[in-house]
Formats: C-alpha cells, structure tokens, sequence
C-alpha cells in the first residue's frame, strides 16, 4: 500500500513539473504554434482569392476543300470523277462546242503526223448540254486518260486504238455506237451547221454520266490530280508574255496556237488558224486563266503518236500576261503529271481552268 502511494505521487510530481524544466518554454511554443496558424490561414485566403486562369484553347482553322481542276472553293472535299471528251481540232471542223465549261484542255498531234486534237477534262459532266465536234481516240489519249483515272468519251477508234484502252483498263463509251445510245441519251447530229458527216458528232453531259453509272463504273474517286492552286497564279519573276505563241511541229507538221491576254477578263484568249475561237452556242471567247506547254518525248508507232510522259521534261508556264520555265514528270503510268519550278518548288498555279500544250521536241515557244 505504501509503493502504490508513493508511486501515485511521484507520478503527479512529474506531470506537474516537466512544464518547467526550462522556464518559458511552453508559452513560447504555444505562440509559436499560434503564429503559423495564423499566417497558413492567411496565405489559404490569398490563394483562395487570385482569380482562375482559364485553360488557353487554340482556335483551329476550318478546312478549306477546292475543285482539284479549277481550284475553285469547294463546301466539301470533291470526289466525283472526271470524265474526258476527244475534241476535233481542224481547222474544217471550228468552231468547237462545249470547250469553254472544260477544266483543263489538252492540244497535242495524234497520230498521221499532222493531226491535231484536243482532250477535254470536265470535273462537273452534267452540266454541260454539247461538246465537240467529238472524234475517235486514240493511243495517246488513252495514256493520258490513265494517269488521270478518266472516264472517256470519243467517238470510236480502229481496233489498236481501243484494244489500247482496254489493254490499259480505262473506262470508256463510243458515243456512236448504237449499242451505247440506246442505254443512254450520249450524242447527237448537228444537222444546222456546215460539217461533214463525220464531224458532226457532238457528246451530251448528263448522257456520259448516265451510261458510266449503268456499266457500274465507278463515280466517286479520292486522288491527288497534280494542280497546287493560289488565287493569284501570276509567276512574281515572270517575263512579260501578254502574247504567245506555241509553235507545235512534228516532222513536216507545223500548227500555230496563240494566245493573246486580256487585262479584263485576267484570261488569255485561244487564237488559230488567223482567228480568235468562240464557242459555236454563246458565241463566248474561249479564255484560259493558264497556259501550261509541256515538252515531252513524242514519238510515232505506225500512224500513230505515243509520248514517255514518265520520262518528264521541260516546259513554260503562263499567267497573268507572264511567263516563266517549268520542269514537269510523273512518278509512273497511274499517277497524275506535276509541275515545278525551276528551283524545284511546286508550281502554284491559278484558281481557273488550263490549257495545256503537249508538244515535242521540234516545237517551240515565242513571246
């Protein structure tokens, strides 16, 4: 009984004391204690009071989609097809038809040497109510039609030229034959105007589209076409050529094709044969916003013209009443031509439709 108490005493000496083993001290620590509340309460409430800064977002761009052809602005991406008509470009056989409403024209010879046409690319086929006068295709058209996955339209051939384009795999309808103008309203007569019966030929749009799409032939078609576009396409280092003059010859062959600016319109107008061409319908000038010549190795098997597109080459670029060198190629049979600058940048051109000489090496370019 005595250890207990005594022990219950020691304890309560102890609890009672150690606050004063050195003097002082708990009150200073109990301020200390006090002080940091203190401030920690008063640095919560500053941090509680500086305003939120909202996460920055970055505004982004809408997407800007463009006709492939023209350039022209799009409220979607295009991916129709595009479908290609053989024009007659003889002097006998002007005015032409439906050339005006065509993205990109193509002059070049075709075959005898001396025969020349042009190849109409349309991005918009239905729209266009004639186009002509419509000819026979041929091997060259063939090879152009495969680069560009084209949908062509001629009127017939010989057996080489269309076991050319099957061989090839392109897609395309002889607008005269009766078998294809009872599936589809394709072609008509022109009976009015002075012709010969076979330049009288002349293909209907919508009737293209309506055949292609009941051979089961594909109408949509994501590609790249080869045209990089800018609204303003006038080369800033370019000569001044506000008239040109492509001189196409092939052995004893020489046709001329002039094209005269006009300020105006921003266009430069297609002049042969001594006059300027208008479309037989409207009666509009038939204006291109650029001129493109391409030099390419042209050569004949047989009677017919065959061109090593692949091989690429040389050529000129015309906009805006200038003009400056280009170098063009293409990186196989299937893929679309590109065009560069002579320092190797892609060639910007502008926002409109295109003529485009191809030529070979005994032409020539004045201006």
């Amino acid at each position: 009984m005595k250890r207990i108490l005594a022990l219950t005493l020691a304890a309560a000496m102890l609890l009672c004391g150690c606050g004063e083993l050195i003097p002082g001290r708990g009150n200073a620590e109990a301020a200390q204690n006090s002080q940091a509340a203190e401030d920690l309460a008063v640095t919560a409430a500053e941090t509680t009071a500086q305003p939120t800064t909202e996460p920055t977002t970055v505004p982004t761009e809408p997407p800007v989609y463009r006709n492939p052809m023209n350039g022209k602005l799009l409220d979607a991406p295009f991916e129709g097809r595009i479908y290609a008509s053989i024009v007659s470009n003889l002097r006998e056989n002007l005015p032409h038809v439906g050339v005006i409403y065509a993205d990109v024209v193509m002059e070049m010879y075709v075959n005898m040497n001396n025969v020349v046409r042009c190849l109409a690319l349309f991005s918009d086929i239905e729209s266009v109510k004639a186009i002509g006068s419509t000819r026979s295709t041929r091997p060259i058209f063939n090879q152009i039609a495969q680069h560009y996955d084209l949908i062509l339209a001629h009127g017939g051939g010989s057996t080489t030229a269309l076991d050319d384009a099957k061989n090839r795999g392109i897609e395309n309808m002889n607008i005269d034959s009766w078998v294809v103008q009872e599936e589809a309203n394709v072609s008509y007569r022109d009976k009015e105007y002075k012709r010969s019966l076979e330049n009288s030929l002349f293909g209907i749009g919508a009737g293209y589209k309506e055949y292609a799409e009941k051979q089961g032939w594909p109408q949509t078609l994501d590609r790249d076409y080869g045209f990089r576009f800018t609204e303003d396409g006038t080369p800033a280092a370019g000569e001044d050529a506000s008239d040109i003059t492509i001189h196409l010859n092939y052995k004893q062959a020489k046709k001329d094709t002039q094209m005269i600016y006009n300020a105006e319109t921003g266009k430069y107008v297609w002049n042969q044969y001594g006059q300027e061409m208008h479309d037989q319908i409207t009666d509009e000038a038939e204006g291109f916003t650029n001129v493109i010549v391409m030099f390419a190795d042209v050569t004949n098997e047989g009677i017919y013209h065959y061109a090593d597109f692949n091989a690429g080459g040389t050529g000129y670029y015309a906009n805006g009443g200038k003009i400056i060198p280009i170098v063009w190629g293409c990186d196989g049979d299937k893929a679309p031509f590109h065009f560069l600058t002579n320092d190797a940048q892609d060639l910007q051109i502008g926002v409109g439709n295109t003529y485009i000489a191809i030529v070979g090496a005994d032409s020539s370019v004045d201006y």
